[in-house]
């Protein structure tokens, strides 16, 4: 069974992990700047990118931060936030959460 879950905050971030077992299947690293989450760096298999993303902006969400910057990425893992709509083409934000979460943006695409 694959776990996601926040393994820490500390100065470089907060960091994501994508577990099976006691094996890191993938790490989403982000940290949050006033109203803002920004991803600084996400390593992972494509299949668990939706997870690790959706952990990340509920965990800013219930902190009541409500925008999230994807900063750049390798270029898989941007092929893959592309794919999932988490970003557009030359657009690495979202400006509102609340809305991410209730609108279009579902798990089954």
């Amino acid at each position: 069974m694959i776990t996601i879950l926040q393994n820490m905050e500390y100065k470089e971030g907060i960091l994501f992990e994508a577990r099976d077992g006691d094996e890191v299947l993938g790490t989403l690293l982000c940290e949050i700047d006033t109203d803002t989450l920004i991803v600084k760096e996400i390593k992972s298999i494509s299949f668990l990118i939706d997870g690790l993303c959706r952990a990340a902006l509920n965990y800013a969400f219930n902190r009541f931060v409500n925008k999230c910057r994807f900063e750049k990425q390798d270029e898989s893992v941007l092929k893959e936030l592309l794919r999932l709509d988490f970003v557009q083409i030359d657009n690495y934000f979202i400006d509102n959460i609340d809305n991410f979460f209730t609108s279009h943006k579902n798990c089954k695409k």
